[in-house]
């Protein structure tokens, strides 16, 4: 009963807190400031309330035992600043994969082994109010409690967003599925409070095909009706499907007959659908501003989209800590260039060895800031990857003391396509044990290779080895695809599996696999270009 009591009161505070947007840019402001001021004191004071001062904390089983106190870290951050004092923890053994975080391996480090819980990484200073679910869908994904200060806090950043991309006022619309996945109802909720609501939330998935628990499916219910008596009105989700990425382009054309710009918040493959749509229905979006997460924003997706009069901004959040960094207004020769919000997260890289390639790279590292982030994060990777610099900039991030900057950031341990993301096990388990067991051959006869078609939209080649014998290629795709459903959660999967399926992202072809220099066959192989950092694993 106390959940629901606490959902009560938290939609009804988050209504009345309600601004307009020049308020929400200008509260930014402010704040980005005071935080940046007191950036190593709320690390500090997180560290000491969350980590020393909770019983429950992962953290100590590894602090512990190195005999590393409190006061130790204080006088680090004190000589060295956070960043490098991190680094000196991550030497000391202090941190987690993204295999120990979600507690599918077992930590073996500085003379211990435990292995995690999620949960054990929860905010325990949060009065949460409702779950979502990550788009890694294992199991039943991680599980995300948000909490409407939290949301209070980061419609904050959208804002600032806007109005660096001088669409602060633009008509906004959503493509995202429906709930449970985070970044279609999060999002609403947050242009809603800086007095921007979504115009149209399209969801690539019909609600109707999805089998949604009691809990969840009047909750937001709920959610909604009690949104309206507050004064803010939420875009109810309606179905587009993939291949009807027109009608959203149709919106946007339409909406730029009487405004100077748009926004669309969506997938990165999705937004390049719009552009495409509306290039052969003769459709004019030229002042679409695309505000793009989910999958990487690759050169050829954002010249897809510049090609219409479009331009894309990168959005980079995980669901552990939120949105944490985004692109400005400033030229860069990356396509996927976003400073970070350093003022909520502080990163730095871990070299690991990729698992089921013959690599290893520097992966990032997360650690949270503040009392607000759903997950106290402390030197926890999420199986992301990619160039971390520090350089000064003129745009309004740089200004606010956001110097460090990411590019090129792909994921190792996960396949994102579509904004879908599957984790990379579930692909070996089909890959090596079932197909074998119905089409015949051994695991080295099947492999997936991930690749972008011209337009810059992702696609999964599934290679069946011509030693294996007559096989219908439809049927060998529908099989995966049930294979990887039944592998998954529920709720986000079946999200997943269906928009791989409208998009036909995954097509049999009978070759070879690929091999490695070394002659070795992985069940997973990259093609795309500008990652040759990781050559023969599947990245996202």
């Amino acid at each position: 009963m106390g959940k629901y009591i606490r959902f009560l009161n938290g939609v009804r505070k988050f209504a009345k807190a309600k601004m307009q947007p020049e308020e929400a840019v200008a509260a930014a402001r402010t704040l980005l400031k005071k935080r940046m001021a007191a950036r190593e004191e709320n690390f500090l004071n997180f560290v000491e309330n969350g980590i020393y001062r909770y019983a429950r904390s992962p953290y100590l089983k590894l602090l512990q035992p190195r005999k590393i106190s409190f006061q130790d870290l204080k006088a680090w951050v004190s000589k060295e600043g956070i960043e490098a004092s991190l680094r000196t923890l991550e030497r000391e053994g202090v941190y987690f994969t993204v295999e120990e975080f979600k507690g599918r391996e077992s930590v073996k480090r500085n003379g211990g082994e435990f292995r995690c819980e999620p949960g054990l990484f929860d905010n325990p200073f949060l009065s949460y109010v409702y779950e979502v679910r990550s788009g890694a869908t294992r199991s039943e994904g991680t599980r995300i409690r948000i909490d409407f200060d939290y949301l209070h806090q980061r419609s904050l950043y959208d804002a600032l967003l806007l109005d660096i991309h001088g669409c602060l006022k633009a008509p906004v619309a959503n493509w995202f599925p429906v709930f449970p996945g985070a970044p279609g109802i999060n999002s609403s909720l947050r242009f809603s409070h800086i007095g921007n609501p979504v115009r149209r939330w399209f969801s690539q998935v019909d609600e109707d095909k999805l089998t949604i628990g009691f809990e969840r499916k009047w909750g937001k219910k709920l959610l909604f009706a009690l949104s309206r008596l507050c004064g803010s009105q939420l875009a109810e989700a309606e179905y587009v499907g993939l291949n009807e990425a027109r009608t959203v382009a149709a919106w946007a054309a339409q909406t730029l007959e009487s405004h100077s710009q748009c926004v669309i918040y969506t997938f990165a493959a999705s937004a390049v659908r719009v552009c495409i749509a509306a290039a052969e229905a003769g459709l004019n979006i030229k002042g679409t501003k695309f505000l793009v997460t989910g999958e990487p924003l690759t050169s050829q997706k954002k010249k897809e989209i510049a090609s219409a009069g479009a331009s894309a901004v990168p959005v980079y959040g995980i669901s552990e800590a939120g949105v944490i960094a985004a692109g400005c207004n400033m030229p860069s020769s990356q396509s996927d260039h976003c400073h970070l919000y350093q003022d909520t997260t502080a990163i730095i890289t871990h070299q690991v060895k990729v698992p089921y390639c013959e690599t290893t790279l520097d992966s990032y590292l997360f650690t949270s800031l503040l009392y607000e982030s759903p997950k106290l994060l402390l030197n926890v990777g999420m199986g992301d990857f990619g160039d971390l610099r520090t350089h000064p900039c003129s745009c309004a991030f740089g200004q606010a003391g956001f110097r460090a900057c990411l590019s090129n950031i792909r994921s190792y341990e996960k396949l994102t396509g579509e904004g879908v993301t599957f984790v990379d096990t579930d692909f070996v388990w089909i890959i090596e044990k079932k197909l074998p067991e119905i089409y015949g051959g051994k695991s080295t006869d099947y492999q997936v290779v991930e690749q972008e078609d011209g337009n810059g939209i992702p696609q999964l080649r599934l290679l069946v080895s011509p030693r294996i014998g007559n096989v219908n290629g439809p049927e060998v795709v529908n099989t995966f695809m049930k294979l990887l459903k039944r592998a998954e959660d529920k709720g986000w999967a079946q999200s997943g599996t269906e928009m791989w399926k409208q998009s036909g992202m995954v097509r049999m072809v009978r070759e070879f696999p690929i091999s490695t220099a070394s002659g070795k066959i992985m069940s997973f192989h990259l093609a795309k270009p500008g990652v040759g950092r990781l050559m023969n694993h599947e990245a996202a």
